[in-house]
C-alpha cells in the first residue's frame, strides 16, 4: 500500500497517488476481452459509435442483461493528487436507479499519457467487472491523499488530535492537504530523523509529524 504514495519531501503538496495502482486496489484485475474488441479499443474511444455497440453486446453476453452508458468524466476536472490522468466511464443495466450503488457494474479505463488532457494520447481501455461490489464502496472516487497526524510529546491531547486527523483525512474537504495547512502555523517541513513531515497546529504548544496517505478500498 505504501507503494501507492509518492512523498516529495520538499514540497508537501506535491505528494503523489499512483494512478495506476489506484485502478488496480480499487476495482482490481480488467477482464479479458476478446481480440477484435481489444483490436477495436486500441483505435478508438471507448464510447465510439465503432467501440460502444461491441461493449454493450459483449456485457450482455456475461451478465444476460441490457446495459448503457451512465456516467463519463475525465479526473482531470476533479481536485486529484493522481500521478497521472485517465478518462472513466461506467455502464450499468437500463433498470439501474443509482449506479453508484449497484452491483455488477462494468467500468472502463482510457489512461492518459501526461500533458494536455485536451491533446494528450490515451492508452487503450481496460474494461473491469465489479460483479461483487458497488463502485461507491472501493474508494474508485477519491482522488487524494489524505494526511495522518502522530503527537511527537505523549501527553497530547488524543481527543484534539482525533479532531484534527478527522479534519484532514479523505472526505472532509475536497483538499486535505490544504486543510491541513489551514490549520497549521506554517507550512510543515520535512523530518529526515523523524522520516515525516513536521508542524504545529494552530492553538498548540506541541509539534506534530505528517505523512500522507492512500485512499481506504474495498469497502
Amino acid at each position: 500500500m505504501a507503494d501507492l504514495v509518492t512523498i516529495d519531501r520538499n514540497c508537501p503538496e506535491c505528494c503523489t497517488l499512483s494512478a495506476a495502482d489506484h485502478i488496480s486496489e480499487s476495482l482490481g484485475k480488467p477482464l479479458a476481452l476478446p481480440e477484435a474488441i481489444e483490436t477495436l479499443l486500441g483505435e478508438h474511444w471507448a464510447n465510439s459509435e465503432e467501440v460502444e455497440p461491441n461493449l454493450l453486446q459483449l456485457f450482455k453476453l456475461i451478465t444476460g442483461a441490457e446495459y448503457n452508458q451512465v456516467a463519463r468524466d475525465n479526473t482531470y476536472n476533479n481536485e486529484s493528487d493522481l500521478d497521472s490522468f485517465y478518462v472513466w466511464t461506467v455502464y450499468a443495466d437500463v433498470d439501474c436507479s443509482d449506479w453508484c450503488w449497484r452491483r455488477d457494474v462494468f467500468v472502463v479505463v482510457e489512461m492518459g499519457s501526461g500533458g494536455d488532457p485536451r491533446y494528450s494520447a490515451y492508452g487503450s481501455a481496460q474494461v473491469f467487472r465489479l460483479e461483487d461490489a458497488c463502485l461507491g464502496d472501493t474508494g474508485f472516487f477519491d482522488l487524494v491523499l489524505g494526511w495522518w497526524g502522530e503527537p511527537i510529546r505523549e501527553d497530547y491531547d488524543p481527543m484534539l488530535i482525533d479532531r484534527q486527523n478527522e479534519r484532514i483525512g479523505i472526505g472532509y474537504s475536497s483538499n486535505p492537504y490544504y486543510e491541513l495547512e489551514s490549520l497549521l502555523y506554517a507550512k510543515p517541513i520535512w523530518s529526515e530523523r523523524r522520516n515525516a513531515f513536521i508542524g504545529r497546529f494552530k492553538g498548540s504548544p506541541y509539534p506534530v509529524t505528517f505523512l500522507p496517505h492512500a485512499p481506504h478500498y474495498g469497502g
